[in-house]
């Protein structure tokens, strides 16, 4: 294909030591014009593979994932991105729908974003039920995009007149091992618990009807509420494995309802460890406020009292 006859693309890979999956992230998108490695200072040889495949690699210090993607977004050569993390993979299909839409500028110019499936392996199955398939999210969109400022589960936000399913998949090699999982699932809960106090300390975003008719701001707003809700762990797991008909993908649509539940109770439980700390916190520092206005009423008393004595000493002599 002449790759001069379309409009050129842009593929952004973040990544941190994933020296085991890099190499396939990657060859799944050598067709596109620029690959663009924003790595988070790999200890392992992440950056050398990236860069013996062809990538541009520029390293960049990671706060949470949708700044690390916002700060990427611009630092890109191309009007148009496709963003890849590092255990994703481009199917063929998907690179002949991406490669199709880039000749035709009539369909470009209707839209600023693409949204595409992923499809979830998770411990040796690709999952199809329980909402896990298809998951659309809006991985395909102009440079001008950014992802909502929210410590997880981030996403592009756009008027749904703006948006566009497309054809193929992204192969999402997310939860390979148990070992794999639970280090990421300890992560993932602990960037959950802090936006959860920025949220408790912020307040929930005010209720604007045009937004909420949006989707995307809409599935954001749920986002918000939903760990602050009662029994949400047991509502997780029924609205996955009941409601979604995880039962039908078997053992494995009831393991990941049964994590994804506990990881929300996980992540409550160090939300509310993070606020008590900070209430324990606030109350020592009043406490030694106190402690020193009280010692220093206490000195000037004292000072008074001998100031008083003394005067009282010299006029009696």
């Amino acid at each position: 294909m002449n790759k001069s006859k379309r409009e050129k693309l842009s593929v952004i890979i973040p990544t941190y030591n994933v020296e085991d999956l890099i190499a396939q992230a990657i060859k799944s998108v050598q067709w596109a014009d620029e690959i663009f490695v924003v790595d988070s200072f790999s200890t392992d040889k992440t950056v050398q593979i990236a860069k013996k495949m062809g990538a541009r690699v520029v390293q960049h210090e990671y706060i949470y994932s949708a700044k690390q993607k916002n700060w990427a977004i611009p630092q890109a050569k191309y009007d148009w991105i496709l963003l890849l993390d590092s255990d994703e993979v481009v199917t063929a299909e998907l690179r002949k729908t991406i490669e199709k839409l880039l000749r035709n500028p009539a369909e470009l110019k209707k839209y600023d974003g693409f949204g595409i499936a992923r499809k979830h392996y998770f411990f040796g199955k690709f999952l199809r039920w329980g909402g896990r398939y298809p998951l659309y999210n809006i991985r395909l969109f102009r440079k001008t995009c950014r992802y909502e400022d929210r410590d997880v589960h981030a996403h592009i936000v756009l008027p749904k007149e703006r948006i566009k399913n497309i054809k193929g998949d992204i192969l999402h090699y997310s939860d390979r091992t148990l070992e794999q999982f639970f280090e990421k699932f300890n992560r993932y809960s602990t960037y959950q618990a802090n936006y959860m106090l920025k949220v408790h300390q912020q307040g929930l975003k005010k209720f604007n009807w045009r937004e909420i008719l949006n989707p995307f701001y809409l599935k954001a707003y749920l986002k918000d509420l939903w760990q602050f809700l009662p029994f949400t762990p047991t509502l997780r797991f029924l609205y996955m494995y009941v409601f979604r008909l995880g039962f039908l993908d078997g053992r494995h649509g009831f393991m990941i309802a049964l994590l994804y539940g506990f990881q929300d109770y996980v992540s409550r439980t160090k939300y509310l460890e993070l606020s008590g700390r900070r209430a324990r916190l606030r109350l020592l520092i009043q406490r030694t406020m106190m402690n020193r206005i009280s010692e220093s009423r206490m000195a000037q008393k004292e000072n008074n009292f001998r100031k008083k004595y003394n005067h009282n000493l010299s006029i009696a002599k």
